[in-house]
């Protein structure tokens, strides 16, 4: 097995970060900064080769001297997690037999809310919902998954009720999609645009604030956030519903594929990270399988 520099091995992590796991540019800032900070403390021993790397000598030090700088919990297990990944992506390219950094224990900070809601949550904000636009909004994120970006890009060119599809022409890399609408989506996208739009014909967006410009994003979340505060034990976002629609997909059997196809992800490893499966889930996976 031939030795490669930490450097190196870092900046073909980051590599796979970007292009394969397209994760957004604030968190690769931060995955970057985070394996810097932990590539300096090993140069500091002599290290330079992502195989000299050990638990003993490196991988405990480095969880010591986190702690000895009073980081919270939190992020002293943010700051191993990055690593650990980096490690399991090394064992993965096979430049390494073992994660260093396997054994680490880390105490879990607050316990992470959940990132989904279900549909009868989902039934809940938009029963609560401020006006017919935000209904109609957070119906389309989560019964077709869009982001809020491409819901509030959508024009009224891109429904096509006789055929109970939606057109996202502006998603993320410019590639065009075609949603399936549920009836119950068509029917009320329908009646939006006939009773409840604001009249303003010459502008072609199908969401609109009474004034007729465009809804923007702030103006959904902030509404989320009332909504959220007054009957949830989560902080509900607009990407939640995404997720969301994501996870009941999955659950009611929808493939990996056909999935990734909905949400207009380039890797299926993408979309993985959208499906959120409980405990119980796995257990019941394993329960069902046949002698």
């Amino acid at each position: 097995m031939e030795n490669i520099l930490l450097q190196d091995a870092i900046e073909l992590y980051m590599e796979d970060l970007i292009v394969r796991r397209e994760l957004p540019k604030t968190t690769i800032k931060t995955y970057r900064n985070t394996l810097r900070r932990f590539e300096n403390f090993v140069a500091q021993r002599n290290v330079l080769y992502l195989q000299d790397v050990n638990y003993l000598e490196h991988a405990l030090p480095y969880k010591l001297s986190l702690q000895e700088k009073n980081l919270s919990n939190c992020t002293v297990r943010a700051y191993i997690m990055s690593v650990r990944s980096l490690f399991t992506f090394a064992v993965q390219q096979k430049w390494v037999v073992d994660n260093p950094f396997a054994q680490i224990i880390t105490k879990d900070g607050v316990q992470k809310k959940p990132n989904v809601i279900t549909r009868q949550q989902l039934n809940l904000v938009l029963y609560q919902a401020k006006n017919a636009t935000l209904y109609a909004i957070y119906l389309t994120g989560g019964d077709a998954g869009l982001r809020i970006s491409e819901i509030l890009d959508l024009e009224i060119s891109h429904l096509d009720f006789e055929n109970n599809v939606l057109y996202v022409n502006k998603g993320k890399g410019e590639k065009q999609r075609i949603i399936p609408m549920r009836p119950r989506l068509a029917k009320e996208l329908k009646d939006y645009i006939e009773k409840d739009r604001p009249k303003f014909p010459d502008s072609p967006y199908v969401f609109l604030m009474p004034s007729g410009r465009q809804v923007r994003a702030n103006y959904v979340n902030e509404d989320l956030k009332c909504i959220s505060e007054k009957y949830f034990d989560v902080h509900l976002t607009t990407h939640m519903l995404r997720h969301s629609f994501a996870t009941s997909c999955y659950r009611n059997g929808a493939s990996l594929m056909v999935i990734r196809q909905l949400l207009g992800h380039k890797h299926v490893q993408t979309t993985e990270r959208y499906l959120h499966v409980t405990n119980q889930e796995v257990r019941d996976a394993v329960d069902d399988l046949e002698d």
